[in-house]
């Protein structure tokens, strides 16, 4: 494993590549700045973009003293909160707020308001409902030097759609259609793909809610996010995207043939393998919000599939946590060998609620799901009874969708205050040596007290893997030998004091998460369920892409437009003690 000298030095020339570009004491322009524009440059602004510039405010502001207070609308607003939707439907709004600085408060209960900001949210925002406002939006921040953010829905952990004093394009209503194609022709007569069947093209920030009833009523299959708010073509296809369907027809990013893409300089163009190919191969993977504002994206459509459906759950009947490690240990050690069989799925384990996950094979009958598990089976039976009760049950689905609304396409509450998460991808070798293994699994289990939480995904392997010939594919090439991904984290309540949030996170960084690391040292990590704080995110997130990739971010926005934490590029810049986004000063090392 690079340390992290190591991995500065790797990647120090593109990093001076980056840092010449403007002075080390570079500052974008904040709130209380001279150079913030006035309100008559605002005011023109909007004009500008047909009047679709909002002036942000805290969503839980009635909570609160002040002219706005409310304690109806706040009742409100505490009962919709863990809707993804409704977070989806604010420009403020996030799903897995980072920086919580104006929870709702809970009245009835007796909660007192405390204090209520904006915090790290936009102070303005661009409702774009056509792509020449986001082009608009773009050039205002560039022009002003703001730090700009681009927002969908807001399924992002990572903070990458926050910043202190910052512009939002916010492509919640950017909605110009979804486009069906029978037979895939270019829109520029590109022929580099070989890609010849059907195709959706997708038009804004429509969330996999809207676009699934079009896949559905031609009888086709798209590659999904497995929770359906999801924005289609935003973070979730740009950083990889995997889904239920994924081992089947490959990531979200493989989906892409072509696309339409805001640069900073304003401009529209199309992404393919024939138009602006370095771009075509950033955007698919390459990690979101750095290299452009994707308004447009077409994705492949597959045949309709029936399904054959696993269920399996494991709860202890002692207090002894070793039976169930040494059961998720035999699963961890079996998936390669599952999923080389057809099996993909989900699962997820914590010391309080045992292990639960489904497994599914597309296209197979019950009884195949059955006799490829059966090896799996006798490793478990010894256990059962005794240390552990084992329940499993097969069923089966005739078509993907049916599968999909039953068993995956689900809305998880959201709009938790906050935590921390680590995740690994775990190739074969990884998974062989039993004794490391059950170390590493009993390290991210944890204690009782910490109440750890793990989620396993298999949704790699089969096309996933096939996709490695790709050329204009930018996901980590890790990806193309790693058969699932493992993320932990532990959470925290809003009234948790910072040491020990600073506890937990460090537990997560460097001890459960470094425990996956030091299992799988040659892999890396699905950024879009990664740890913020990765201090290797460079070679985890991107692996031995990075460097092609930093150098499209120069050559494409070579004054820093675009900026999100853990992206490409992001490494020189900073936020000062004011919240003010800043170039890093040059390092001697």
């Amino acid at each position: 494993m690079y340390t992290a000298l190591a991995l500065i030095i790797l990647f120090r020339p593109i990093a001076a590549i980056v840092e010449r570009s403007a002075s080390p004491n570079f500052c974008k322009c904040s709130v209380h700045t001279h150079c913030w524009p006035n309100a008559q440059v605002w005011d023109e602004f909007n004009t500008s973009v047909s009047g679709q510039l909002i002036k942000t405010q805290p969503l839980a502001i009635p909570c609160y003293p002040g002219p706005q207070r409310d304690e109806a609308l706040c009742a409100i607003i505490g009962a919709q909160w863990s809707s993804a939707t409704f977070q989806s439907d604010s420009p403020v709004g996030l799903s897995y707020p980072v920086n919580l600085s104006c929870p709702p408060i809970n009245v009835t209960a007796g909660e007192k308001p405390k204090v209520c900001s904006l915090g790290t949210s936009p102070v303005y925002a661009v409702n774009a409902t056509i792509p020449e406002h986001v082009a608009s939006a773009v050039n205002f921040a560039r022009g002003h030097n703001i730090r700009l953010v681009i927002k969908t829905t807001g399924h992002d952990s990572l903070a990458r759609s926050e910043g202190t004093g910052s512009l939002e394009i916010w492509l919640r209503h950017l909605r110009t259609g979804i486009k069906y194609q029978e037979f895939f022709l270019s829109s520029h007569d590109c022929h580099e793909t070989r890609w010849t069947s059907s195709t959706f093209t997708i038009g804004g920030g429509y969330t996999w809610t809207d676009v699934i009833p079009e896949a559905r009523a031609r009888n086709l299959v798209v590659v999904t996010g497995g929770t359906p708010s999801v924005s289609s073509i935003g973070g979730w296809m740009q950083g990889g995207g995997h889904g239920p369907a994924s081992r089947q027809f490959g990531l979200g990013a493989d989906q892409v043939l072509e696309a339409i893409v805001v640069l900073a300089d304003g401009s529209i163009v199309t992404a393919s393998p024939c138009q602006n190919p370095d771009l075509f191969f950033a955007i698919r993977g390459g990690g979101p919000g750095t290299y452009g504002v994707l308004v447009s994206a077409t994705i492949k459509a597959w045949p309709m599939l029936h399904v054959a459906v696993q269920h399996l759950t494991i709860s202890s009947l002692t207090n002894d946590s070793a039976p169930l490690i040494d059961a998720v240990s035999i699963l961890f050690n079996a998936f390669p060998d599952l999923n080389d069989a057809g099996y993909a799925g989900y699962g997820s384990w914590s010391l309080a609620s045992g292990y639960g996950g489904q497994l599914y094979m597309f296209n197979q009958t019950v009884q195949y799901a059955k006799n490829a598990f059966d090896t799996t089976l006798r490793a478990l039976s010894p256990y059962n009874g005794t240390a552990l009760n084992i329940s499993i049950s097969y069923g089966s689905y005739p078509d993907y969708w049916t599968f999909y609304t039953s068993e995956s396409g689900y809305e998880p509450p959201v709009g938790t205050s906050g935590g921390g998460l680590g995740s690994r991808l775990f190739d074969r070798a990884s998974v062989q040596n039993i004794t490391a293994l059950r170390e590493m699994i009993g390290i991210v289990t944890g204690t009782p007290k910490e109440m750890a939480f793990n989620n396993v995904e298999l949704v790699s392997g089969g096309h996933v893997f096939a996709d490695a010939h790709d050329p204009y594919s930018g996901v980590n090439p890790a990806w193309r030998r790693s058969y699932f991904s493992n993320i932990v984290s532990r959470a925290w309540d809003k009234d948790t004091p910072k040491a020990i949030k600073a506890a937990i996170q460090h537990d997560i960084t460097f001890v459960k998460t470094g425990a996956m690391k030091m299992l799988s040292p040659n892999t890396g990590a699905y950024m879009n369920e990664a740890d913020r704080l990765d201090p290797e995110f460079e070679r985890n997130f991107y692996g031995s892409n990075y460097e092609r990739l930093a150098r499209i971010k120069v050559k494409r926005d070579s004054k820093s437009v675009f900026y999100c934490p853990t992206c490409v590029g992001s490494r020189e810049w900073e936020d000062d003690s004011e919240g003010r986004l800043c170039r890093r000063r040059e390092r001697s090392l």
